[in-house]
């Protein structure tokens, strides 16, 4: 994991984990001309060892993956628990509380039919909590027509600012 400047704010491994899998919306930045250009996609993940994995589906063609097949780079984000911190009447009492995940990595088009099954399985299984065996088997046809992109991730960080604990009274 990424080294902070503001330690306190850091996140345990587990938390991160936890983050992940309690959000569904993942933004990849990737490397455009002159801007980058960021998406949001829902996601399927998987860990190995402390290795991290998602997957996300769409289009065979388009913008992602003719940036992707340029510079395979990439900086996804995922965030979570928004809530405004109020602490009282002046302006600058006032915060905001937040959990955010950023990965650093690598995404690759899957061609391999088994595992396009595999990354689609695991995006059924965090979108919906069932296991795609649970579905209509997915015709060869619409696995062969759909795109999936592997990001392995290389290094991340999770970052927080919780809300305060109330106090009774």
């Amino acid at each position: 994991m990424e080294e902070m400047r503001r330690s306190k704010r850091q996140m345990e491994q587990g938390a991160i984990k936890e983050l992940i899998e309690a959000q569904h919306v993942l933004r990849i930045g990737l490397i455009d001309k002159t801007f980058p250009y960021v998406v949001p996609v829902n996601y399927g993940y998987s860990w190995q060892a402390d290795q991290l994995i998602f997957y996300i589906h769409g289009a065979l063609v388009g913008k992602k993956v003719s940036l992707i097949e340029k510079n395979p780079h990439v900086c996804v984000e995922i965030d979570g628990k928004h809530a405004l911190i109020e602490t009282g009447k002046r302006a600058e009492g006032y915060s905001f509380a937040y959990e955010s995940f950023i990965g650093y990595g690598k995404a690759e088009i899957v061609t391999n039919a088994t595992e396009k099954l595999h990354g689609l399985a695991l995006l059924m299984q965090h979108e919906t909590g069932k296991a795609l065996t649970e579905f209509d088997p997915i015709p060869e046809k619409m696995v062969e027509r759909t795109g999936i992109i592997k990001i392995v991730i290389s290094e991340f960080s999770g970052k927080h600012h919780q809300l305060p604990e109330k106090s009774e009274g």
